[in-house]
């Protein structure tokens, strides 16, 4: 099939659908991609990246064509910005770029919700039927996230969400109970399928040996607690820091930090103001396809999320790449990521928001046995290759897109669902 993949984000950005779009391309699908300059995770845009420079690119095979953007920035009226700026430089991009008719439109749709309006330009421009993949929940990842309470802004973003999810041909989303949260909008039940995530094929257990050029980076005695991926106020650094200050004079428990976001310097002054410098490592970014060594030190790997409703229906999709590497998890998690997490048997879970808590099952994560944390590890690899394998979840996603491109839509008059 010729996809077109809309996202805000993609590729130097590190995102699971990177992996994705490169798993449909060596299936045999042609690939365009319709996203945003990369800045996530930066405060302004990547190194060599800018709204007149790097516009269009190739990378594995696949077309990247980047919209107008403006940088998600430090404040929240820049995130807005962000956020409100895709739907209307996207549709210009595809306006200007998609010049052949696809067979099926794929939107992957973390937060923004708003993303989807240029799936829905392209079904009316050109009668391309569209598939949404929803990762965050709207409208309530907005009003959390931008702190909204006004009533008549939060009617006006439920009406639009509900609009936007019902012009979907096919509606997949990452967690079971996000079903019935799509249903609300009024979308058909026989519209919506469950599509977990997957993780990239590069994720696989490691030993130290094969990992020996990461080795000078880490500390290689002690506990080694490792989290990676976004620093954020959703990820509930908070949490995870006031444990680590209970530990603190716990000197051979250490901390690693791989990656960036907006938080991150908030967490730096905590780690100062708490005097956990030396035990608290921040690595900054690295390429993805690094993880599988950087995890192969790791006694232990952590996965945490605010305690919010809306966050308990949500599996953040590190864990898929936690659970193919092979490693204990630590997770400070509700529902269904925490159900996961037990129902495998690959760690221990606390109470999201619980420091004294996630500090007590780190110290019960030290203190068992190499063979007991052995056995979390091998309980997580083998639930991941049952529920989350590539082949497994990529042929969910082929059904989904196949079913939906045999969908006729008329573009001069496509069905607008009310």
């Amino acid at each position: 099939m010729r996809i077109i993949l809309i996202s805000q984000y993609f590729f130097p950005e590190q995102f699971f659908h990177n992996a994705v779009a490169s798993g449909l391309v060596e299936r045999g699908h042609e690939i365009q991609v319709i996203s945003c300059v990369p800045n996530y995770g930066h405060t302004g845009f990547f190194d060599g990246y800018s709204n007149s420079n790097k516009r269009s690119e190739v990378w594995n095979n696949i077309h990247i064509d980047r919209a107008w953007t403006i940088a998600r920035g430090k404040s929240k009226l820049c995130l807005a910005l962000n956020y409100l700026a895709y739907p209307l430089a996207g549709s210009w991009t595809v306006w200007r770029k998609v010049k052949r008719r696809p067979d099926v439109s794929f939107v992957v749709m973390p937060s923004p919700v708003f993303q989807a309006f240029v799936g829905v330009f392209l079904r009316w421009l050109k009668g391309v039927p569209c598939v949404y993949w929803v990762q965050d929940i709207w409208p309530e990842s907005a009003t959390y996230a931008l702190n909204l309470h006004n009533p008549l802004v939060v009617r006006a973003l439920k009406w639009i969400c509900g609009w936007l999810y019902r012009q979907a041909d096919c509606v997949l989303v990452q967690s079971p109970g996000f079903v019935p949260l799509i249903e609300r909008f009024g979308v058909s039940r026989s519209n919506i399928r469950v599509l977990p995530n997957t993780a990239r094929s590069i994720y696989r257990p490691m030993s130290p040996d094969e990992a020996s050029d990461v080795a000078k980076l880490v500390p290689q005695s002690g506990f080694r607690l490792f989290f990676a991926g976004n620093i954020g106020e959703s990820q509930d650094f908070d949490t995870l820091l006031k444990a680590a200050h209970i530990l603190k004079d716990h000197e051979d428990i250490s901390w690693v930090i791989i990656g960036s976001g907006r938080g991150l310097e908030r967490a730096k002054q905590q780690v100062t103001r708490y005097g956990l410098d030396a035990r608290v490592l921040f690595l900054g970014r690295y390429p993805e396809e690094r993880m599988p060594s950087f995890f192969a030190h790791a006694d232990a790997l952590l996965v945490s999320l605010k305690d919010s409703p809306i966050f308990a229906l949500t599996v953040p999709s590190k864990l898929q790449s936690y659970f193919a590497c092979g490693k204990p998890v630590l997770a400070s998690l509700a529902g269904e990521g925490a159900r996961i997490v037990e129902e495998a048997g690959a760690g221990l879970v606390v109470p999201p928001g619980s420091p004294g808590k996630l500090a007590s099952a780190i110290l019960d994560m030290k203190s068992a046995s190499e063979a007991e944390r052995r056995a979390y590890g091998a309980n997580a690899l083998r639930y991941y290759k049952r529920n989350y394998a590539n082949e497994i979840v990529y042929k969910q996603l082929e059904e989904a897109l196949t079913d939906a491109a045999a969908v006729r839509v008329d573009p001069v008059n496509p069905p607008i669902k009310q």
